[in-house]
């Protein structure tokens, strides 16, 4: 009796190579992780409203990069990266790493793409960039949206102990963190299914956040209860760089912009 019965067997991409790697590297910071839920039904609201009025679909993880970006714009020492053991760099632009779902070789995959000075975009801005980077193609094996980089590819090539290496020495230069991945991470894995809850991320970037599902239940407004819609929203900070307390402030800071509908109010 044939106890294995039918398989495929298939090459390992090289691409999730890079992917452990990053992974291994963010397990070594000294990261606090965090979880909440956000009330959404008034954002989804002024969303579902503007496709009525116009036929366009406003990105929804766009506009959560454009609260994030706005939040740590006012307190930007929570994105900030170690230079050495002495020195904090504190970066004025807020660069935002976010995964964009694309087919490739019938599969879909979540692929990155950085959105440059989102604190300085409006929403409508990051939506169209978002927009745009969804119609762009991965380069090669590399998949990177939208850029064609040598030293990926040649980074894939080389072996695992050396890529190890080459791990630590780059999570040591904030400045090439900040050029190839931005510093504030969002992982939208509740936008690409129907998914209900928390995901916990793992991630080398002083601030991520990962977008869970959204769920309708009872919230308390003013005296009254109300069913309402609220968002799973899991994230981690360097607690190498920032303590719990201005966080603790920089999530509600976050928290108002989000149940307020940021920026949603005025198209």
């Amino acid at each position: 009796m044939d106890l294995t019965g039918k398989y495929i067997e298939r090459p390992f991409p090289k691409s999730r190579e890079m992917v452990i790697d990053v992974v291994e590297l963010g397990l070594l910071k000294h990261h606090v992780k965090g979880s909440i839920e956000i009330d959404v039904i008034l954002a989804r609201e002024y969303i579902h409203k503007y496709k009525e009025k116009t036929g366009n679909r406003i990105s929804f993880t766009g506009w959560i990069a454009k609260c994030i970006s706005q939040a740590v714009n006012e307190n930007k020492q929570i994105h900030a990266l170690r230079k050495g053991k002495k020195k904090v760099i504190i970066f004025d632009d807020v660069d935002i790493l976010i995964t964009i779902e694309k087919i490739q070789n019938g599969e879909r995959i979540p692929l990155p793409y950085v959105i440059r000075r989102a604190n300085e975009k409006s929403l409508m801005e990051i939506n169209n960039e978002i927009r745009t980077a969804q119609n762009l193609k991965a380069e090669n094996d590399n998949m990177v949206i939208g850029r064609n980089d040598p030293w990926l590819k040649l980074y894939q090539s080389i072996p695992k102990f050396l890529r190890k290496i080459i791990g630590h020495k780059v999570m040591r230069d904030p400045f090439f963190i900040k050029k190839n991945t931005g510093t504030v991470g969002i992982s939208s894995v509740g936008m690409m299914g129907n998914f209900r809850g928390w995901i916990m991320p793992i991630s080398p970037l002083p601030l991520h956040f990962a977008i869970g599902g959204i769920t309708k239940k009872p919230g308390v407004i003013g005296d009254n209860i109300e069913i309402r819609e609220y968002l799973s929203v899991s994230f981690l900070f360097d607690h190498d760089i920032i303590d719990g307390a201005p966080v603790a402030r920089f999530i509600e800071r976050l928290i108002n912009l989000m149940e307020n509908a940021f920026e949603l109010t005025a198209i």
